[in-house]
């Protein structure tokens, strides 16, 4: 009767109490021996973890315990001479999860089977469904890389190709969606949704919609918590909200706040010196800036750029010509500005209107014209 009530309690502990075990790596690597070492590398709650492990008969262990499957490189130094056909050294990413998991083969670590790991099980199987759409891809930047300058200007041909690559692209991502809704309670499809759903300029209340889908196990674990703060920075970013304020010293050293241009529709536009899109894209604001200055619009540009970058950020600012105020930490995208606005990628712009509110974002080219045009050729 005591055993009953004991298996009882048991079965009635959360899963997160009972799943106390961390992992066991017991690798296999043909006979080789010392001075031969295993590296394994991975980041457990944002602390970056490598350790090592001397070859025996070809055998050697890791143990550790993770909060959530993390993705992790292991490295195999043979000796003096790396071993391998690869160029450098012997590698293997894979998924590692707190479980038993086996890693064999005969010579190389890069040719290693992983078992155990059902995370790297689901990555192989969605891996292998994406090939094809994969290989298209391929095939089609084949044929453009072979191309002369002048085939590529040839819009018939481009957009051929393009048609193709947006075919291929319509049925990759519905793939991965129906890989997603049939493997909710795997670490794989949580990634894939951050790469699908998270991509540059998604809507966020769509995205939250999605997300509240995956079990709460898989939104505590670290990935988990990062798309729910992307989420919630994208919500506070988003259109009809009030933006926020944030304040950066111009290319003089004088403090500019975002809220001194309240009165006035103004363009923040996040950059920097080093970046082709946002280069090409700064014709396409100084056209703009020229059309509607008079209007009450105006650009506010924030570099990127780090502080190695100095001369580089005032360098563009001149040979491009941008006569509007230009603001920067000098810290990449570690500004405040830009982690504020979840900025993880450039050219990245949001258009505020007079009362501060954000009307719009990400307008490139024509499709900003069109916007400017709707407010101020009324």
């Amino acid at each position: 009767m005591m055993k009953k009530c004991i298996l009882a309690v048991v079965c009635c502990l959360p899963l997160s109490l009972m799943a106390q075990k961390g992992f066991t790596i017991n690798g296999k690597i043909g006979t080789l021996d010392a001075p031969a070492k295993a590296y394994l590398s991975y980041s457990n709650d944002g602390v970056k973890i490598t350790d090592s492990a001397i070859l025996h008969k070809g055998k050697f262990t890791f143990v550790g315990k993770l909060s959530s499957p993390v993705a992790a490189e292991l490295m195999l130094k043979h000796d003096a001479v790396v071993t391998t056909e690869r160029t450098g050294h012997d590698e293997l990413s894979f998924y590692l999860e707190n479980s038993d998991i086996t890693i064999m083969a005969k010579d190389s670590i890069w040719r290693a089977a992983v078992k155990g790991s059902a995370t790297n099980d689901d990555d192989n199987t969605l891996r292998a469904l994406q090939r094809p759409y994969r290989r298209i891809a391929d095939s089609v930047m084949n044929v453009y890389n072979s191309w002369t300058p002048q085939q590529r200007k040839d819009t018939v041909f481009t957009k051929s190709l393009g048609a193709i690559m947006r075919s291929t692209q319509v049925g990759y991502d519905s793939l991965n969606r129906a890989f997603i809704a049939a493997h909710p309670d795997s670490y794989i499809s949580l990634r894939v949704f951050k790469d699908l759903e998270l991509a540059y300029n998604f809507n966020p209340d769509t995205a939250a919609v999605k997300f509240a889908r995956f079990p709460a196990s898989m939104k505590a674990s670290a990935l988990g918590k990062q798309i729910a703060a992307a989420i919630e920075t994208g919500k506070k970013t988003n259109t009809g909200v009030l933006a926020m304020d944030f304040i950066q010293n111009d290319t003089t050293g004088k403090a500019v706040k975002l809220s001194d241009f309240r009165g006035h529709y103004v363009l923040v536009d996040f950059w920097a010196s080093w970046c082709k899109p946002c280069r090409a894209e700064n014709p396409n604001l100084l056209k703009a800036y020229n059309k509607y200055k008079s209007k009450n619009f105006t650009i506010l540009g924030v570099s990127l750029d780090e502080e190695k970058g100095r001369r580089a950020w005032l360098g563009a600012v001149k040979q491009d010509g941008l006569p509007w105020t230009q603001v920067s930490e000098l810290k990449g995208f570690k500004s405040k500005a830009a982690v504020l606005y979840g900025v993880s990628a450039i050219p990245t712009n949001f258009l505020i209107d007079p009362n501060g509110k954000i009307i719009a974002r990400n307008l490139r080219g024509e499709e900003l014209d069109r916007k400017l045009a709707t407010l101020f050729l009324m």
